[in-house]
Order: structure tokens, then C-alpha cells, then sequence
């Protein structure tokens, strides 16, 4: 049986109503846009969401220092510690697996207050360091250990291995930002990966433990929206 398959319909009877971490991140995203809004996707990679959903905005476009970008539309190489627009410019900003890799997150989150309409949202997808998926590698192994499990369990490439310092990944560091932002919703999303098989099951029976109520919060991804006061 093909594996796409087959983790399809496990996953249908384990859990008809899970969605993947992509897709809810999706979803976010477009509820938060429209014509009159003004969005930026900073650190956005090849640029694909700005290509899938930039049209539903006024005005789109990512940001990110690579040069490899597949999307070029609305593109602009650029640190995203210096963003090369006026102040009050944004109504939306998104980063999709990229707070993870902040050293000093300060020096980010003052940039897109900066950036940022009052009112204006943050949407943030990244790990959450109270899952044991997570927070074990990262106290155990080094970045080059880390690296070589991650390019050989999910079969990614090496220069997509990224270094990781997770200042800002727990709810009582999104909390701690109250004083500049609103935190309007923090959502705790399983990643149920299906590279391999023996990781998918694993992966699947966490999502089902983390089911309960009071552990909830120990999944695997958050997704967080901050508001600029």
C-alpha cells in the first residue's frame, strides 16, 4: 500500500478532524487577510504563501535574506531585522517556522512593532519547547547532531537545517511580551510526520495522548497571534 495512503487512513480513524500543521497555519492566515490590509511574510523562503495567497491582500509581499526563490513575484532580499519600509506600514505580519532560529529575539520584535499599524496582528508558526520532541534534542545533542538526525530521519537537506535557539518558543515567553503586545491566541498543533512510518506512529500516538486537556500544551508546534497595542 502506497504510505500516503496508509497514513491517511490511520489518521481518518484515529482522528477525522485532524488537520496538518500547514493547513492550519493556512487558514489563519487567510482569515487575516483582505483589499484593505497590507501584509508582510517575513522569512519567507521561497515566497510560495505570498504566491498562494497574495492576492487576497492590498498589498503583499515576503521578505528573506536567500537567494534562492522559486516565487519571485512580490519578493524583496532583505533582513527582516531591518525592514525596508516606513513605520505603521503593515496590518500583518507572518512567520512561518522562523522565530525558532531568533538569537536575540528583541532585535525582531521591536522591528515589527515598528513595522506594524496599531491593531496590527503578528501570526507565528514555530516549536514549542515543552514538547519532549523538542526540548530533549535540543538539551541533549549539538546543532551538528541535530543536524545529521534531522537530514537523515525527514530526509530534508542539510542546508535546510537551520540553528535553533528557541528564545521565544514557550507560552510564558509570548506572555512576557504583554507590555508591547496582546497575546489574542496561542494553539498547541501536532506534527504528524509521515517520512517514515515507526516516526509517524509515534508521532500520532503523542497527538493522542496530548488530547487531554492539561497536556495540550506539550504538542509539538504553536501557533500564535500577538497584536500590537
Amino acid at each position: 500500500m502506497d504510505k500516503q495512503i496508509w497514513t491517511d487512513k490511520i489518521l481518518s480513524k484515529a482522528d477525522p478532524h485532524f488537520k496538518p500543521r500547514w493547513e492550519v497555519y493556512n487558514e489563519v492566515v487567510q482569515n487575516h487577510l483582505c483589499k484593505e490590509k497590507v501584509w508582510i511574510d517575513c522569512g519567507c523562503g521561497n515566497n510560495e504563501t505570498v504566491e498562494m495567497f497574495g492576492q487576497l491582500a492590498g498589498q503583499a509581499v515576503g521578505i528573506d535574506l536567500t537567494n534562492n526563490v522559486e516565487f519571485k513575484h512580490n519578493f524583496v532580499k532583505g533582513d527582516i531585522r531591518k525592514l525596508p519600509v516606513h513605520s505603521g506600514f503593515a496590518d500583518l505580519i507572518t512567520l512561518r517556522f522562523v522565530v525558532e532560529h531568533f538569537k536575540n529575539s528583541l532585535e525582531y520584535l521591536d522591528e515589527f512593532k515598528r513595522v506594524l499599524k496599531k491593531d496590527g496582528k503578528i501570526v507565528i508558526i514555530t516549536t514549542n519547547i515543552l514538547s519532549p520532541f523538542i526540548f530533549i534534542p535540543r538539551a541533549i545533542f549539538p546543532h551538528s547532531i541535530k543536524n545529521k538526525i534531522l537530514t537523515s530521519i525527514f530526509k530534508v537537506k542539510d542546508e535546510d537545517v537551520f540553528p535553533t535557539y528557541h528564545r521565544l518558543n514557550s507560552p510564558g515567553k509570548f506572555f512576557e511580551l504583554q507590555n508591547e503586545f496582546i497575546v489574542k491566541e496561542i494553539r498547541f498543533i501536532s506534527d504528524i510526520n509521515n517520512t517514515r512510518k515507526w516516526m509517524f506512529l509515534i508521532l500520532l500516538c503523542w497527538h493522542k495522548l496530548t488530547s487531554i486537556k492539561t497536556l495540550n500544551r506539550f504538542r509539538t508546534n504553536m501557533l500564535v497571534i500577538l497584536e500590537k497595542k
